[in-house]
């Protein structure tokens, strides 16, 4: 049985769903580019259909698609290797190409130094198109890049529009649902079209039962669990997106009575859930979804034993949120960065160093010194100085 969310997937950019006016844009850029034109930075949440007009504007221009993930292709001599020379040229068949940097605000760390550069350089002598996105709008990435850009906003189509798409879908597959199961799928989805597809085919003949499942019941029946079976039930009726779902375990978590031991357990389980997550992001591959639930049912249950966890609301707002979890990523790198360093755990690194790392970076000498033996860039100098802030003890 096909995956609906690729049956249904647009055959060209007036089939799409939403952003009617930033596809208007994207589309006036294209006809109007020519050598020395900025690039096109579409930005936004995913899932409202950045890769897919790409993929699809390459297609109907009869454009050659080189696509790149940054987050992945990091480093400046990775780029000059993959683009350096399609920039500036046809390929052996004459086409002309259209280069695609996706996730360009995954870029992090000293590693980092000159790719930024490299493709702003690019964009500005490029003989062929180039266009970028990125999901954070708020990341040092995208202002480092607008300048040498069109910046192109995205947002979640609109609850109205997801139904009259999912409704076609149902007509087209001769499938009847109430009106109470499209109003589920539409609000589980939060404006993600594949994700809401995926639901509204993987549901069947359960009768949403599980859609309707709330926040808070879903993560606290989760918590609750007393076998893996009622775990993975739980959180595959989690009514939100995935990186919501990983985002409210987060809070939960830390927000918990859990010792430092059990907790970075959890934390170290979430982390790799997060790579697992973005691989899937980047793959498009939402059937490997039922592999990430699995593995939180399993592993996140064995971490926590028989703690006890509740589900914590975090009532900040979205903007807030999204620098909290920013500032985790930062963690987790700094982690990693520093148990590689030292080959030992990252459980034990982040339990017992990082803590002494914060107080330490109160310095400033210090905190050059850290970052280079961990090759972090500059965005992490600001970071230690306000962690080493928040922890600095009274002499």
């Amino acid at each position: 049985m096909s995956m609906w969310s690729e049956k249904y997937r647009p055959k060209n950019i007036a089939s799409m769903v939403g952003n009617e006016e930033s596809r208007l844009k994207f589309v006036i850029w294209f006809r109007k580019w020519k050598p020395g034109s900025k690039a096109a930075l579409l930005v936004g949440p995913p899932g409202t259909g950045k890769t897919t007009l790409v993929h699809l504007a390459a297609k109907e221009f009869a454009m050659n698609l080189v696509e790149l993930n940054a987050s992945d292709t990091r480093k400046k001599d990775q780029l000059v290797k993959r683009i350096g020379e399609v920039a500036s040229s046809e390929n052996l068949y004459g086409e002309r190409s259209l280069i695609f940097l996706d996730e360009v605000d995954g870029l992090s760390g000293r590693k980092d130094f000159g790719a930024i550069d490299f493709i702003k350089d690019t964009v500005k002598s490029a003989q062929n198109p180039v266009v970028m996105a990125a999901n954070d709008p708020e990341s040092e990435q995208v202002r480092k890049l607008s300048d040498v850009s069109l910046v192109i906003r995205f947002r979640p189509p609109a609850p109205r529009e997801v139904e009259l798409y999912l409704r076609s879908v149902a007509e087209e597959e001769g499938s009847t649902y109430t009106d109470e199961e499209y109003e589920a799928v539409v609000k589980g989805a939060n404006g993600d079209l594949r994700y809401a597809l995926n639901s509204f085919q993987s549901a069947g003949s359960t009768g949403y039962k599980d859609v309707e499942m709330t926040t808070v019941q879903a993560i606290n029946t989760f918590f609750d669990a007393k076998d893996s079976e009622t775990s993975l039930r739980a959180l595959r009726a989690y009514p939100k997106q995935p990186r919501d779902k990983l985002r409210d375990l987060q809070a939960s978590i830390i927000r918990s009575g859990l010792g430092g031991d059990e907790r970075a357990r959890a934390l170290d389980v979430l982390s790799r859930a997060d790579i697992i997550m973005g691989k899937i992001m980047n793959g498009k591959d939402w059937r490997l979804l039922r592999y990430f639930d699995s593995m939180l049912a399993h592993e996140l249950k064995e971490a926590l034993g028989d703690h006890a966890v509740q589900y914590s609301q975090d009532s900040a707002p979205w903007n807030l949120q999204l620098r909290i979890w920013n500032d985790s990523r930062k963690i987790k790198e700094i982690t990693a960065s520093y148990s590689g360093r030292l080959h030992q755990g990252r459980d034990s690194t982040a339990v017992q160093d990082i803590p002494y790392l914060f107080v330490l970076s109160s310095s400033k000498k210090f905190r050059g010194e850290l970052l280079r033996s961990l090759n972090l860039d500059e965005t992490f100098e600001k970071f230690l100085d306000k962690e080493a802030a928040r922890v600095k003890v009274k002499e």
